[in-house]
């Protein structure tokens, strides 16, 4: 409904659910029908400015973006259905205009275009209880108040300084914001969301001073308002906006282990992981392509084909694996450099300089490297070649690393390297997409823009240092999980236990095991060798931490059905499986980064410091919990936390569905001589804790419903499909289509 109801001289119109209103002094406000106040004195500017910037190693310095802004005001209002203005210059020229208009019953799009000029800014005043949270993965943060910064696609830097100005080396070392995966989308507090519909480069400033503003460095944009009753909602608005996230398959949600050097060492991962009883379903071979020891570590030789003397017969490899109970990735990267046989076959299909020559530049090998020109019709269709080769051997999908190294000023075929240059990730994405379609395989990208989890179907937040440095080490990968969560990254993990060790020392059996045990609570549990692999600390470099290893994969397997009950909803609707506290518990801080919800049953705070064996852990105060360990009620306080555990916390009413058993493999099955996914998927545990109501989906729609009434713990074991379970005086409710061996246990 849209009603046009003019007070005065002034007017205000209801656009679906929300109403626009002309303000005396000259700006709108926005606002739910019921009069909650969304956006306050809201105006507009259009300017011109220049942009160039220098590339090194993915980073980019800005080397001339000066804009001038031109002082406007709104004039000459028309219609009914929608409103348009013109933006009149302080002689009363036209030099641009805006255009309000409903874009869904409780959002609004908010379209400035300017006549001359190529900047165009959203501008509103700050209200003095403000947070944005958002604005895609960041190291330090995710309630982004008082900051200025851009968004631009770059490499997040080794180890990073605590400001946005660039260091000397700006090069290798990253600002507070430089981000592989920027996303120009932020909620607050009402709760209300703005996105900035763009892919050109986005300058923020959230309340540095008493206004917050939006800075599109293009001709035109358009911004959407958006608002719900929860911030959760506008997550998920935002989730499937381009389209719902892509969707792996079940077994990328059992255990990832790497192995590199050759087909012995992956024969005998395969061989370990099992005798230690882990429940593993992946291996990953980061140099399928062939390996090199360089200065700075060791790294797949830069080639788009098999190294069949390090990987001989990668079929009949796979075909051992397949046995095993493992599915085996290997890794892509976008980059042709010179001297190579990629280079040979892919250069009639890269980026060009303007000379028409192919664009190089000094790679992450320290060598001329050029990247393939996406926009390309030819040239996409060699990478999609290139991969669907891969897969044609055996891989079952890879790493699709970079995306972010796109020289701005390259030729492309079809493109504008400045005004494309955020959407370059999702071309790369949609490369390795189009080449696993139909198939039983996924792939893992680390860049990304607005809409990437519509083609990667897994994330993970890029290279790490291996050290507990709270810049770019461990620590740092909580807010960028939480990050990913509100860009709408539904399946998401970090390389245990981290990547990079330029500047720091190499992982240590601690870090491992932190790292390890956060790993075992994400949607992905994936380990990497990290880039000084023969330094670094591994999964099997003593009998405790393979052990360790082995424990953790048992955890993370046994929780599959409640992680792909998650996936489905995510699937669905949008839904992240890693959430910040505030969606479920509002009171919580909107930048707390010490701990996150994975679903909304299972509160997770990791030990993020070396050298203890507890940390406080602050519960929320709007429910009561319960250990997940042994199901002990909780208050919040020091917790215990030995090497290889992690404090996990579930909250009345949480109804958790697990397996009975952990399976060697996620892997579907049967498999002889291992347990699979069909073995075990006729018995669960359900874990119900008392205190409230509660309800969980499974994804093949079985629901668990509780009456959250309680008269003590309990157990009781049953086989059915549908029926009522009672233990402990609480009452279970499944309501499902697959007959089932299910013990309830209850905690009061």
């Amino acid at each position: 409904m849209q009603l046009l109801l003019l007070v005065g001289c002034l007017g205000s119109v209801q656009l679906g659910d929300l109403q626009v209103a002309e303000r005396e002094d000259g700006g709108l406000d926005v606002s739910r029908y019921t009069g909650k106040p969304l956006v306050s004195d809201l105006r507009f500017a259009v300017g011109r400015g220049d942009e160039a910037y220098e590339m090194q190693a993915g980073s980019y310095r800005q080397t001339a973006g000066d804009t001038t802004w031109t002082p406007v005001h709104l004039a000459n209002r028309q219609g009914e259905m929608l409103w348009t203005f013109e933006l009149l210059d302080e002689a009363n020229t036209p030099v641009g205009s805006v255009t309000i208009s409903p874009a869904a019953s409780s959002t609004l799009a908010v379209q400035v275009q300017a006549f001359d000029g190529n900047r165009v800014r959203f501008d509103a005043a700050c209200t003095g209880d403000d947070h944005f949270v958002g604005g895609g993965e960041h190291a330090w943060d995710t309630d982004h108040v008082g900051e200025a910064f851009d968004l631009w696609v770059s490499e997040p830097g080794i180890g990073k300084v605590e400001t946005d100005d660039q260091p000397d080396d700006w090069f290798i070392t990253g600002t507070r914001h430089a981000s592989s995966y920027p996303d120009p989308f932020f909620i607050r507090p009402e709760p209300v969301s703005v996105l900035a519909q763009t892919n050109a480069r986005v300058s923020v400033d959230l309340c540095t001073g008493d206004r917050w503003r939006l800075d599109v460095a293009d001709a035109a944009a358009t911004w959407l308002i958006s608002d719900a009753d929860t911030a959760l909602e506008l997550v998920q608005e935002h989730a499937v906006m381009r389209g719902t996230p892509a969707l792996p398959p079940d077994w990328a949600f059992g255990t990832w282990a790497d192995a590199i050097r050759g087909a012995d060492r992956v024969r005998a991962v395969v061989a370990e992981l099992r005798e230690a009883g882990a429940s593993a379903s992946v291996i990953w071979s980061e140099d399928w392509r062939g390996g090199e020891d360089l200065a700075f570590g060791y790294h797949p030789k830069p080639e788009w084909a098999v190294d069949e003397t390090l990987y001989p017969d990668p079929s009949g490899i796979d075909a051992e694996m397949e046995a095993a109970g493992f599915k085996w990735l290997a890794y892509f990267a976008p980059f042709l450099v010179e001297g190579t046989a990629a280079w040979d076959e892919g250069v009639p299909y890269a980026i060009q300089d303007d000379k028409g020559e192919p664009y190089t530049f000094l790679g992450p090998s320290l060598e001329d490297t050029t990247t393939v020109d996406l926009t390309r019709s030819a040239g996409y269709a060699w990478a999609v070649g290139k991969m669907e080769a891969a897969a044609d051997v055996g891989f079952d999908g890879w790493m699709a690393d970079y995306g972010e190294w796109l020289p701005p000023d390259a030729v492309l075929d079809n493109g504008d390297p400045l005004g494309g240059h955020n959407d370059w990730p999702l071309a790369w994405q949609s490369a390795s997409a189009e080449a696993l379609d139909g198939r039983d395989a996924t792939f893992f990208a680390r860049s990304g823009w607005s809409g990437s989890p519509v083609y990667a179907p897994v994330h993970w937040p890029g290279d790490q240092r291996t050290s507990f440095d709270a810049d770019d080490g461990l620590p740092s990968v909580v807010p960028l999980m939480l990050g990913d969560a509100i860009a709408g990254v539904p399946f998401t993990g970090s390389d245990v236990a981290g990547y990079q060790s330029v500047g720091n020392d190499p992982s240590t059996k601690e870090l491992w095991m932190r790292w390890a045990a956060l790993g075992a609570y994400s949607p992905v549990f994936r380990t990497h060798h990290g880039a000084f692999s023969d330094d670094d600390w591994q999964f099997d470099s003593d009998a405790e931490t393979l052990a360790t290893f082995a424990s953790l994969s048992q955890d993370h397997a046994r929780l599959f059905p409640y992680l792909r009950g998650l996936a489905e909803e995510a699937a669905a609707i949008g839904t992240p499986l890693v959430r910040p506290l505030f969606l479920h518990h509002p009171r919580e801080s909107w930048g707390r980064t010490d701990a996150w919800l994975l679903g909304p049953n299972l509160l997770v705070a990791p030990v993020l410091e070396a050298g203890v064996t507890s940390r406080q852990v602050d519960l929320p105060s709007d429910t009561s919990w319960f250990s997940w360990a042994d199901g002990s009620p909780q208050e919040s306080g020091e917790k215990d936390a030995p090497l290889g555990t992690i404090p996990v916390f579930a909250p009345a009413g949480a109804v958790i569905p697990t397996f009975a058993e952990a399976p060697d493999s996620l892997v579907a099955g049967p498999i002889d001589g291992i347990t699979t996914l069909a073995d075990v998927e006729g018995a669960r545990v359900i874990h119900v804790f008392a205190g409230a109501k509660g309800s969980f989906t499974e994804a093949d729609g079985t629901v668990y419903t509780s009456d959250g009434k309680a008269t003590a713990p309990g157990e009781a074991s049953y086989t059915l499909t549908s029926g009522t379970i009672t233990a402990g005086g609480l009452t279970l409710t499944i309501e499902g289509t697959v007959e089932r061996a299910y013990t309830v246990k209850v905690w009061d």
